[in-house]
């Protein structure tokens, strides 16, 4: 995991990235897709984006940033990468520039994939919550099934429904909210949404409620569906990663 960078702070220059690119533009099938991940808030974010930065990268198709730095955020920082990836809980922007430099990203055609608490972070922006389309407002535990609800998206297509023990969350969906639902899960008498995908602007969002600890994260169906959802989430051809099979 050589490749894989850490940011201590906003002065930090990263290698290798294309200089004077325009925001949210696509780097095309040739190039590697640039993640940066957010770390920090609840959750075990120390141990399992590292994992999952791993994964990624021994595609060959992805390099990964890995920093806590919120001002990777702003507009003349996010424009370095394809792809933002968020899973800790309890974060909150500290700049209005944070917000406008993530949103504006994805809406110009950016890439966000976010994981289980990615959805109980930035509970003070309307627009985080609009682009991502639910907030997160509780859950249950257990280990359940987790069914695949569409078929003909790219994401999902050849995936089976999977058993996982896990959380499993409920939100509060936006009134904007205009999304696709890929998985679910039985709760109850009801039928509860657990991954879905939407256009922002130009760009692509991807989220899954599942992943809240070790054993979510090593569940190889549940890194299938993440690595698929950040495939597509980047505009890329949607493969699954080398371990899947």
């Amino acid at each position: 995991m050589r490749s894989i960078k850490r940011l201590a702070g906003v002065g930090v220059l990263v290698s290798a990235v294309v200089v004077g690119m325009a925001l949210g533009a696509p780097t095309g099938q040739g190039g590697k897709v640039r993640v940066f991940m957010l770390q920090g808030g609840g959750h075990d974010w120390k141990h399992h984006l590292p994992m999952l930065a791993e994964i990624l990268e021994n595609t060959g198709d992805f390099t990964v940033t890995l920093s806590k730095d919120l001002n990777q955020l702003k507009a003349e920082n996010i424009r370095k990468y394809d792809l933002v990836f968020f899973y800790g809980s309890g974060l909150n922007f500290s700049d209005p520039s944070q917000e406008k430099g993530l949103c504006e990203f994805v809406r110009a055609g950016g890439g966000y994939a976010g994981v289980h608490s990615a959805s109980d972070s930035f509970k003070k922006s309307d627009r985080y919550w609009e682009m991502v389309g639910g907030r997160f407002a509780g859950h249950g535990h257990g280990t359940y099934t987790v069914h695949i609800c569409d078929k003909d998206h790219p994401i999902t297509a050849p995936l089976e429904d999977f058993e996982i023990t896990d959380e499993c969350y409920r939100h509060s969906y936006h009134k904007n909210l205009r999304m696709r639902a890929l998985t679910c899960m039985d709760w109850g008498n009801e039928r509860q949404t657990m991954a879905w995908v939407r256009d922002y602007g130009k760009g692509r969002m991807f989220y899954t409620a599942n992943g809240h600890g070790r054993k979510a994260w090593t569940n190889p169906h549940w890194q299938r569906l993440v690595v698929r959802g950040m495939y597509w989430a980047a505009g890329r051809d949607v493969k699954d990663p080398p371990a899947a099979k």
